[in-house]
């Protein structure tokens, strides 16, 4: 347990540090941070911190860097979690309550909101939902030869898709067949849609059922593809403005990281049943990551864990205002997944 000056010691190494990147010395924390008390109470407190495992020199200056155990005292015990300001508060729900195609590009959008505000690397997992459904089919003509299949779903997915016209089909015909197809499809999930429906609009369509296999085998794939879980990467380039990966073999062992998709998946999902997980250096479970920090909450759809959001950053980054703008985004975009899928 830490007596009270060394807490005080400990948390304005650990602030400085963060701002600057450089080891800190005794002359640093009395000038900036603790007055009142001499460089060499402040040096011999420094020396206590590092024998208890709290502090590192990293070379034989006398600068002291946190150690792994030194940050997670900071985060666990020092650390106060700041707020966003209203802007920032605007900003953020402003990027978030938008209207929007397809959910792995909505998804693609926020990373580069977080990568953005934080000068981190973000990485989301999309919704684990599997819950879209189809909302709308319309059939289009283009010509004499070809149509367009535009599906909507629950989810504010819009897609069209160009698809060959049986040459036994009437382009008449193709109110009566978006009717149909409405009638029979509309509200059901990938699931839902089995040999017997297929079977039934089949029946109901007659002589025009030829046009039915390519419109339910692109509706499967589109929804499909849509529901699959997926993991979404933006600011990568950002980690080498810090010192600390400047070393070209520490870059490619973190670039490394980030071309190996079941890693990332592993790093994403390994938080997916708590609120916030913060894992510093060597806590985190790969190796390649053991410079670096990981932030780490979930959002939700309903009662649900739906997917992940994490910041990835070097052992110094801001925890504080990161945890906060991560829980803030976590919690808005749960409230707006719930909405769009639970009308």
């Amino acid at each position: 347990m830490l007596d009270e000056r060394k807490r005080r010691i400990l948390e304005a190494i650990i602030d400085d540090y963060i701002n600057t990147g450089e080891p800190v010395g005794s002359r640093t924390i009395a000038k900036k941070y603790i007055f009142g008390i001499s460089s060499a109470t402040i040096r011999n407190e420094m020396s206590d911190l590092e024998e208890m495992g709290y502090l590192e020199q990293p070379h034989t200056s006398a600068g002291r860097i946190p150690s792994d155990k030194g940050y997670r005292y900071y985060v666990d015990e020092l650390m106060k979690v700041s707020r966003l300001s209203p802007q920032q508060v605007e900003f953020i729900r402003s990027q978030l309550d938008i209207k929007f195609n397809e959910i792995n590009e909505y998804m693609e959008n926020i990373a580069k909101i977080i990568s953005n505000l934080t000068n981190y690397t973000a990485v989301i997992s999309t919704p684990n939902v599997k819950k879209s459904f189809i909302k709308y089919l319309q059939l289009v003509p283009v010509d004499s030869k070809r149509y367009i299949l535009i599906l909507v779903t629950n989810t504010g997915l819009v897609k069209d898709i160009l698809l060959d016209k049986p040459e036994n089909v009437d382009i008449k015909d193709f109110i009566y067949i978006s009717n149909i197809l409405n009638e029979k499809l509309s509200g059901l999930k990938l699931e839902d849609i089995d040999q017997k429906i297929v079977l039934d609009i089949e029946n109901i369509l007659g002589k025009n059922k030829t046009i039915l296999s390519p419109i339910i085998e692109n509706v499967l794939r589109t929804i499909s593809a849509a529901d699959s879980t997926e993991v979404v990467l933006s600011g990568i380039k950002n980690m080498f403005d810090f010192p600390e990966f400047s070393d070209v073999l520490k870059a490619k062992i973190f670039l490394h990281i980030f071309e190996q998709k079941e890693m990332l998946r592993q790093i994403i999902n390994s938080a997916m049943h708590e609120h916030i997980t913060i894992r510093i250096g060597t806590e985190n479970p790969i190796e390649d990551l053991k410079e670096c920090s990981v932030v780490l909450s979930t959002y939700r759809i309903g009662d649900s864990i739906a997917g992940s959001i994490g910041i990835i950053g070097p052992k110094r980054l801001r925890y504080s205002q990161t945890v906060s703008l991560i829980d803030y985004i976590c919690d808005t975009l749960s409230d707006i997944l719930t909405r769009l899928f639970t009308e």
